[in-house]
C-alpha cells in the first residue's frame, strides 16, 4: 500500500468518527432521552455476536444519516451517503469485551489506530455508543451525550454500489 492510500485511509478514518463524534452534541434531547441500563447484565459473548451482526443506522440533527455495519469476522463499516447519493463506506475492524461494564467496543482503523469506546444493547433494541475520536481515552461510562442507533436491518453485506475505501 502506497504512502498516499495509507494517509487518505487514516484521514478517511479519523473524519468518520470525528464527524459521528462531532454529532454526539447536536443529537440534543433524543440521545439524552435514552434509556440508562447501569446494572443489565452483559450478554453472552456468542448471543452478542449475533446481535451486533447487522446495520445500525443514526440520523444526525443536519438529516445525514450514518451506518455501522457489523459483519461477520470481525469486519465493520462505516457507511454514508453522498451528497450527490453515492454510497460509500469505510472498512474497519472491531473486537468486543463482554466481561466489562459497560462493555467495551475496539473500532481498529487502520493497522495502527485504534478507537476504545464503550456501548450497551437497550432493551428497545437500540445500541448506545460512546463515541470517542482516535487517541482519546476509553470512557469509564456511557452518558446523555452516547450516540444512540437503531438496528435496521441484519444484513451483513453492503449496498453493490457501495465504494469501499479498504482497511
Amino acid at each position: 500500500m502506497s504512502n498516499s492510500q495509507m494517509i487518505g485511509k487514516t484521514i478517511a478514518g479519523s473524519l468518520c468518527f470525528g464527524i459521528l463524534a462531532s454529532f454526539n452534541a447536536s443529537l440534543g434531547p433524543a440521545s439524552a432521552a435514552a434509556p440508562i441500563i447501569a446494572e443489565a447484565a452483559a450478554p453472552a459473548a456468542s448471543n452478542l455476536d449475533q446481535q451486533l451482526l447487522g446495520q445500525w443506522q443514526v440520523t444526525v440533527a443536519s438529516g445525514q444519516s450514518f451506518t455501522f455495519v457489523f459483519a461477520p469476522e470481525g469486519k465493520l463499516f462505516l457507511m454514508a451517503k453522498d451528497p450527490d447519493g453515492a454510497a460509500r463506506a469505510q472498512e474497519m475492524r472491531y473486537k468486543v469485551n463482554v466481561g466489562e461494564k459497560p462493555m467495551h467496543l475496539d473500532v481498529r482503523l487502520s493497522s495502527t489506530e485504534t478507537v476504545e469506546t464503550v456501548f450497551e444493547l437497550t432493551p428497545e433494541g437500540q445500541m448506545r455508543l460512546q463515541l470517542q475520536g482516535p487517541g482519546q481515552a476509553r470512557p469509564n461510562s456511557l452518558n446523555d451525550r452516547a450516540t444512540v442507533f437503531k438496528k435496521v436491518s441484519e444484513a451483513t453485506a453492503l449496498p453493490a454500489d457501495t465504494e469501499v475505501i479498504g482497511f
